[in-house]
């Protein structure tokens, strides 16, 4: 065999190999990417194109990068994210936080900030069950709450 087709094939597995470990441990995900958890520039039309364009699936990770004491990140209800009210939050987090969804979920994500809700800043962040190497559909694991850290 020529060792330049030989080295392709090995580097072609090799790449191949570093794909499907990947898919079985989940992707990480920045909220927002380089804009990250803030104010939008084009209001909430910004994280919905974010949020419909990844695709998240059980363990992926997502990353809220955003400066302590200038945003934070709070879960609401549907109804409470709908009319932006962040009187009653179920959750809130004063610091950068990354998450590892161990279930399929439906999150409702927003920041208590006084009016950044209606300036767009929230998110519906949707799980969707996992999806092994092969691009099948895995099962759910046991029902569990998102880690957090």
């Amino acid at each position: 065999m020529n060792a330049n087709y030989v080295m392709v094939l090995v580097i072609a597995m090799a790449a191949t190999g570093v794909l499907m470990v990947h898919g079985a441990e989940g992707a990480e995900y920045v909220v927002g990417d380089d804009l990250g958890w803030t104010i939008p520039p084009h209001g909430a039309a910004d994280f919905e194109s974010w949020a419909s364009y990844h695709s998240l699936t059980v363990d992926d990770i997502l990353v809220f990068k955003f400066a302590a004491g200038e945003q934070d990140l709070a879960f609401v209800s549907k109804e409470d994210f709908l009319t932006c009210n962040t009187a009653n939050p179920f959750h809130v987090f004063d610091n950068q936080t990354t998450f590892k969804f161990l279930s399929k979920v439906r999150f409702f994500c927003t920041s208590t900030f006084a009016g950044n809700c209606f300036k767009g800043q929230k998110v519906v962040v949707d799980m969707g069950p996992a999806v092994d190497s092969t691009g099948d559909i895995s099962p759910s694991p046991s029902p569990s709450s998102a880690e957090a850290s």
